[in-house]
């Protein structure tokens, strides 16, 4: 099965505070995100990460490889802006199935195309094709308007903040985003 998640920025500090996380701390929402993660995902499983593992790589080698080696099943990373130590360490690339800036795959029969930023327009949208992203967390700026008027049934946001703090299958996610559009209207947008 197919799972998708993104942000998880495991082991960063800050990102509890800004983001608002329900986390007393970096280590705690390591702890509760991989008991979710791991009571829902089977070694056998593919989870699709789209971006930020870490944040920046400012924890050592060994603590993203703690991190990647406690989560079930075949984690495949799509770079997102914060992966940079990922991106120059075979060793700690090593950890995932694959790592890669972009990727489409073809999922219950549905077209996906997941990279770390929502965009506009991706290959194949006017056939069907999905779009699974990241980047812009829960927030709620002119990025997230446009998605929400535009593209709500087309791409949907794998961040954790909107997804539980666990990875989601394709129809919980979209589940996910349509539930977090209803909260989040945009003016003058009727719900």
């Amino acid at each position: 099965m197919d799972f998708f998640t993104s942000d998880l920025h495991l082991g960063h500090e800050d990102r509890v505070i800004w983001d608002k996380r329900p986390f007393r701390n970096a280590a705690h929402m390591f702890d509760v995100m991989r008991d979710r993660w791991n009571a829902k995902v089977a070694d056998s499983d593919d989870v699709w990460i789209i971006g930020d593992f870490t944040y920046y790589g400012e924890e050592s080698d060994d603590t993203i490889r703690r991190y990647a080696e406690a989560l079930r099943g075949r984690k495949h990373l799509i770079y997102g802006n914060h992966d940079v130590r990922i991106t120059e360490s075979r060793e700690l690339q090593s950890l995932f199935t694959e790592c890669v800036y972009q990727k489409y795959i073809e999922s219950e029969g549905r077209m996906i195309f997941m990279y770390h930023y929502p965009l506009v327009e991706w290959y194949r949208r006017p056939r069907g094709c999905y779009l699974i992203y990241g980047h812009i967390h829960a927030g709620r700026d002119d990025g997230y308007e446009f998605m929400a008027t535009h593209r709500t049934d087309s791409a949907f946001n794998a961040g954790v903040m909107i997804n539980d703090y666990v990875p989601v299958t394709f129809d919980e996610l979209k589940a996910n985003n349509l539930r977090y559009y209803n909260a989040f209207p945009i003016k003058g947008e009727k719900t």
